[in-house]
């Protein structure tokens, strides 16, 4: 029997949860399920709880230094996940993934520069865009008949020829649609980039959240001339359910792009992690493979229950099982709502929290997103919920 429960349910309130507690100041419906955050609704892992509790009973948290040990950790971890040979020299600290694309947007590209993102795509890749005052550039992924999602290259390349483009933020793998990017649209991708030197920024945060048989490819393990032109953004946030304990690295073996970089963090002071951001860091690569191999068996299972249940209420509902990450995007076209009309429909009718694919940019337009990281419980309360009141249709 796992000493890991995944099955206990446990009370997230008062803990300054953003997707509990912040249910009536960020959604406006204080009482509905929440299933919209990507983080997990399952308690850390022993192992990394134990080394943060052991450092909390020391009575000082006075500066806290660090001398790069967890980027040797970091390295073994990657190269034993996915045969990526990397050298801890390479990696600078970061407080988190967003905050990393934002210093590579800053550091390597100017105001007005054009910047592809592949749409639908997680909202803050649009926000650290605008927010510096680049130009959004969409390649907007095409879904088969098949209900998968595919790269327009036509489109891809195109983007990349205008003389304004300057960089790629690729999401690997895809959030929201699930996607692991193959071996060749990786390679098609770094052909293209090459070709029209386009920085690559690869957001690899969900790299180990990837079922059988699909298989994660670091892009920067291409060639040595793609890892040259391409900056890897990765964290234990997803993995291990630790984002409130902000630590991230950047990798990079290009060592002017390395050295860009590391002037805008010092530039914005952002070198001084907290006491417990590197502490966890490199707990969860060092002791937290256990944890994190029954997680993706528990995780599989979900996936089945929320599979089965689309099969179910196929009347109302498209899905397609992703190849990574827990989240689920569902199509609810069936129902013909706008995208208004239809969160007010799942929230006030099911009490349920989604992410609304509106939010996703273009692509996202009568989509939903779903959460199945938590207890079998928990899942299986939304999802009936969520049938009651599609069948009161």
């Amino acid at each position: 029997m796992s000493k890991y429960n995944f099955d206990k349910e446990f009370n997230r309130i008062g803990s300054s949860c953003y997707k509990w507690d912040g249910r009536k100041k960020f959604l406006g419906y204080p009482d509905v399920l929440p299933m919209h955050v990507a983080d997990m609704d399952f308690q850390c892992a022993p192992e990394i709880l134990e080394v943060i509790q052991e450092r909390a009973a020391h009575p000082s948290f006075g500066y806290a230094i660090y001398d790069g040990s967890h980027f040797v950790t970091l390295s073994e971890w990657i190269f034993n996940q996915h045969q990526w040979k990397i050298s801890p020299s390479w990696c600078l600290y970061s407080p988190s993934i967003v905050t990393s694309l934002s210093l590579c947007i800053h550091s390597l590209t100017t105001e007005n520069e054009g910047i592809i993102i592949q749409t639908p795509i997680y909202p803050p890749f649009m926000e650290v865009i605008r927010n510096n005052k680049r130009n959004l550039l969409v390649n907007r992924l095409k879904l088969n008949a098949n209900g998968n999602y595919e790269i327009n290259f036509d489109d891809f390349e195109d983007l990349c020829k205008n003389k304004n483009a300057k960089m790629f933020i690729l999401c690997s793998p895809h959030n929201p649609v699930g996607r692991v990017w193959t071996k060749n649209e990786l390679i098609k991708i770094s052909e293209i980039c090459l070709k029209y030197n386009i920085i690559i920024v690869s957001d690899e945060i969900h790299s180990d959240l990837v079922y059988k048989p699909n298989k994660h490819i670091n892009i920067s393990s291409i060639s040595n001339e793609v890892s040259q032109n391409t900056i890897t953004c990765i964290s234990p946030s997803k993995t291990f359910n630790i984002p409130g304990i902000s630590s991230s690295a950047i990798i990079i073996e290009n060592k002017i792009l390395r050295n860009k970089l590391n002037s805008s963090i010092d530039k914005f002071h952002l070198f001084l992690p907290s006491v417990f951001s590197v502490l966890a860091f490199d707990a969860a690569y060092k002791f937290g493979n256990n944890w994190y191999q029954n997680l993706m068996l528990y995780l599989e299972n979900n996936q089945s229950i929320l599979k089965k249940w689309s099969i179910e209420n196929h009347e109302y509902i498209d899905y397609s099982s992703p190849e990574a990450t827990y989240l689920g995007w569902l199509s609810f076209k069936k129902i013909k709502l706008n995208d208004s009309e239809l969160k007010k429909f799942i929230y006030e009718k099911a009490h349920v929290a989604l992410d609304p694919g509106s939010r996703f940019g273009t692509g996202g337009e009568n989509f939903m997103r779903i959460n199945f990281a938590c207890p079998k419980s928990q899942l299986e309360t939304a999802l009936h919920k969520l049938k009651c009141a599609l069948n009161s249709i």
